[in-house]
C-alpha cells in the first residue's frame, strides 16, 4: 500500500455524489488492540472502573507522551452506590499501550498521600487542549464538568450555579462547566466558571479550525416514534463561542431519524478534523437494550452531519459480559499516529440500566481500551448488487467538480479480480472523448493516492466535469483532484 508523505488520504462525503446505482456504504470496524484492556483496577478510587471514558486522550505535542484525563469510579458500598464519586484521573504512556498512573502531589486519598486524582468531588467530561502558541506560559487548557454540592461553590470559584426554571436537568444535578489553565497539565489554575450552558450530563468541547470553541452536549426531548427512555429521548446539541466566554444559543446538532433502529438515541458526539471536514464519533444509545456503541459520521462544516446508512457501528459491542459488551464510552477525539487513527474508550461489560426493570439504574464499570483504523479507511463505497444484463456492478457519479490542470487520485482497494474504472462526463453527463470507461486504464490493487489514467491522457480538456466511478469488486474510500 502506498501513501504520500504525511498527507491524509482523501475521504468522500455523501453530497459529493448526484447519482447512485447499485452502490452502498461499507463501514470498516475498528481493529481492537490485542493488549486491551490497557488499564486494570488498582486503587480504591478506580476499582472497579479505572476508565469509563468521559475525557480526553491525546499525544502531547510538547513532549510526545500519550496522556489521558479520564474518569474513574471507586468501590461500591453495600447499598450498591459508589462510595467515591466519579473522579477525574491522570495517566501517561510512552507508547500508547503501557500506561502509568503517576503518584502526583495534587490530592491525597485515605491512606494514600499521593494519587493520580486531579480534582475534588464529582468531575467528568474533560476537554483538554495543548496550545503553546496562544499561551506559552500555560499551554494546557481544560474545560471540565463539575458538580456544586449543597449550594457551595466549587473550590477556587466564588459563584454557585443558578439555573433558570426551565433548565431542569442541569439545575437538578448542580453541574456546570469550569475552565482551568496549567503549565504542566496536572496542576490546574481556576480560570472561568461556572459556565452555565443549558445541557444534560455530557459535554465535549473542540477547537474550531476558524477559531473559537464548539460545544457538544446531549439534551432530552420527547421520544420519537419507536419509543424513548423514561418518556425522554437523547439528542445532540451544539453551541459556539469565539473565546469561551460568550456563547451562541443552543441548537440541534444531531438526532435519531427513521434510518435508526427504534429507541436509538444520541448520547455523545466527538469529532476530529480531517482534511476539509470532520469525522464524527457518535455514541449511539440503544434504549430498548440499554447498550451503546460508536457510529461513524462526517461533516463538512461541523453542523450538518452525514451518518451512512445502513446504520452500523464502527466500533461495535463484544458479547455481553465481556469488556465492551454492554457500553462503549469513546473519549473526546481521535489520535493520529503513523498511518493509523486511534480511539481510546471506556469498555463496560454491563448495561446502562436493568433491562427488565428500566427504572433501576446501574453504576458504570469500564477499562481503558483502544481501537484503530487505517487513515482514510473508515467508510467506503462498494457494489450492493448486480444485474445479469449489465456489465456494471455499481456506479457513483459526482456533482460537477473543478479539474482544470489537475489529475484524479483515488483511495481504493480491489478484491480478487476486481477493478475500478472511471469516466469523465460533461455537464450533460456525456462521456468526454478519450475519457470514457473503456478508455480508462483500470485501477487494481490497494493504494490511497493512485493516479487514474486514460487513453486520452491524464488531464481532461475541460475545467469542470462529472466523475463516474465504476466499481467491480472494488472499494472506493475517497478521491481528489490534485495538482498535476
Amino acid at each position: 500500500m502506498s501513501d504520500t508523505g504525511d498527507r491524509l488520504p482523501p475521504m468522500f462525503f455523501q453530497d459529493d455524489f448526484v447519482e447512485h446505482n447499485l452502490v452502498a456504504w461499507r463501514i470498516e470496524p475498528g481493529e481492537l488492540d490485542p493488549n486491551n484492556p490497557l488499564l486494570e483496577p488498582k486503587y480504591p478510587w478506580d476499582t472497579p472502573a479505572p476508565c469509563i471514558g468521559h475525557g480526553t486522550v491525546l499525544k502531547d505535542p510538547l513532549d510526545g507522551v500519550y496522556k489521558a484525563w479520564t474518569c474513574a469510579i471507586g468501590q461500591p458500598t453495600l447499598a450498591g452506590k459508589p462510595s467515591h464519586p466519579m473522579r477525574l484521573t491522570y495517566a501517561c504512556s510512552e507508547d500508547g499501550v503501557h500506561w502509568d498512573r503517576p503518584e502526583l502531589d495534587v490530592l491525597s486519598f485515605e491512606q494514600y498521600e499521593r494519587t493520580n486524582l486531579l480534582f475534588h468531588g464529582k468531575t467528568s467530561y474533560a476537554s483538554v487542549f495543548v496550545d503553546p502558541e496562544s499561551n506559552p506560559d500555560e499551554p494546557y487548557e481544560i474545560f471540565v464538568m463539575r458538580r456544586a454540592v449543597e449550594g457551595k461553590p466549587v473550590e477556587g470559584f466564588e459563584e454557585t450555579p443558578h439555573w433558570p426554571p426551565d433548565d431542569s436537568v442541569s439545575r437538578h444535578s448542580g453541574r456546570a462547566l469550569y475552565r482551568y489553565r496549567s503549565r504542566d497539565g496536572i496542576h490546574w489554575r481556576p480560570y472561568q466558571g461556572p459556565i452555565q450552558l443549558h445541557s444534560g450530563d455530557t459535554a465535549y468541547l473542540h477547537k474550531d479550525p476558524t477559531g473559537g470553541y464548539v460545544y457538544f452536549c446531549k439534551n432530552l426531548v420527547r421520544p420519537l416514534p419507536g419509543g424513548g427512555f423514561d418518556d425522554k429521548c437523547r439528542v445532540g446539541m451544539r453551541r459556539y463561542s469565539p473565546d469561551g466566554f460568550e456563547w451562541t444559543a443552543t441548537e440541534l446538532n444531531m438526532l435519531p431519524d427513521y434510518l435508526d433502529h427504534p429507541g436509538d438515541q444520541i448520547m455523545e458526539v466527538g469529532r476530529y478534523p480531517y482534511r476539509e471536514g470532520f469525522i464524527g464519533l457518535t455514541a449511539v444509545f440503544h434504549a430498548h437494550t440499554k447498550t451503546m456503541d460508536v457510529q461513524f459520521a462526517a461533516s463538512r462544516d461541523g453542523e450538518n452531519w452525514w451518518r451512512p446508512e445502513p446504520r452500523r457501528p464502527i466500533l461495535g459491542l463484544q458479547p455481553l459480559g465481556d469488556n465492551g459488551g454492554g457500553l462503549i464510552w469513546p473519549t473526546r477525539t481521535l489520535i493520529e499516529e503513523g498511518d493509523r487513527l486511534y480511539l481510546y474508550f471506556g469498555a463496560d461489560p454491563t448495561l446502562h440500566n436493568d433491562i427488565y426493570s428500566p427504572s433501576t439504574g446501574t453504576e458504570r464499570l469500564g477499562l481503558l481500551s483502544r481501537a484503530s483504523w487505517a487513515k482514510g479507511r473508515m467508510v467506503g463505497a462498494v457494489c450492493a448488487g448486480f444485474l445479469f444484463d449489465s456489465p456494471d456492478r455499481g456506479t457513483l457519479t459526482t456533482r460537477l467538480l473543478d479539474c482544470e490542470g489537475k489529475r484524479l487520485r483515488v483511495n481504493a482497494v480491489t478484491v480478487g479480480g476486481g477493478e475500478l474504472r472511471v469516466e469523465l462526463l460533461d455537464e450533460q453527463r456525456r462521456p468526454l472523448a478519450g475519457f470514457s470507461r473503456d478508455d480508462c486504464i483500470p485501477f487494481r490493487g490497494d493504494e490511497k493516492f493512485a493516479v487514474m489514467h486514460w487513453g486520452g491522457g491524464d488531464l481532461p480538456g475541460q475545467s469542470r466535469v462529472h466523475v463516474r466511478f465504476v466499481l467491480r469488486d472494488a472499494r472506493l474510500y475517497g478521491f481528489e483532484w490534485g495538482q498535476a
